[in-house]
């Protein structure tokens, strides 16, 4: 019988503990949160793009007999006098050429298949050779985690480079080279 009072005894004095430490967990007074000033965007400058000229063609000039000579520019003639003064001189007209657009920046593709395999095989061990000159045991954890990503990278590249994907290949063995010279610093 005392063991069942002591037991009554205890579970009362826990649900009491347990029930008062809810309702004194609430704040006192409601906090409102505070509003972010924002800052206004900056203001947007836009430039134009440059038109594009088409391609200049020389004049054409009309084909004649073979031993012709080509016609000379064509001179205008000077306004008649009206004052002593000052005349202007006579103007020529001659043909205005057009410089060709600059060169757009562009990545030279490869011409053959051939040679873009040669190219992913190149990074490959480019990157297997860069992994060759590190310690491992050297390495903290997160380098030894880089360290095997790209040589999972480089058996990605030669697996899709035999498979024939030269895309996938080309993208992994790029990355592949990436991490082994983040390595090598």
């Amino acid at each position: 019988m005392a063991s069942t009072v002591r037991r009554l005894f205890f579970t009362a004095v826990l649900v009491a503990l347990v029930s008062g430490g809810c309702g004194a967990g609430r704040a006192k007074s409601p906090s409102t949160p505070t509003p972010l000033d924002v800052p206004s965007p900056p203001p947007r400058i836009i430039v134009p793009p440059e038109p594009r000229m088409p391609p200049s063609t020389p004049p054409q000039t009309p084909v004649t007999d073979a031993g012709t000579k080509p016609p000379k520019p064509v001179v205008k003639p000077a306004a008649p006098k009206t004052d002593a003064k000052a005349e202007p001189p006579a103007t020529v007209e001659l043909p205005v050429t057009v410089a060709p657009p600059p060169a757009t920046l562009e990545q030279k593709l490869p011409t053959s298949v051939a040679d873009s395999k040669k190219q992913v095989q190149d990074q490959i061990d480019r990157a297997d050779a860069a992994l060759g000159r590190i310690k491992v045991g050297m390495l903290s954890a997160d380098q030894k985690a880089q360290f095997d990503t790209a040589t999972q990278f480089i058996a990605q590249a030669r697996q899709a480079l035999s498979e024939g994907n030269l895309v996938f290949a080309a993208k992994v063995a790029e990355k592949a080279v990436a991490l082994a010279a983040g390595l090598v610093r």
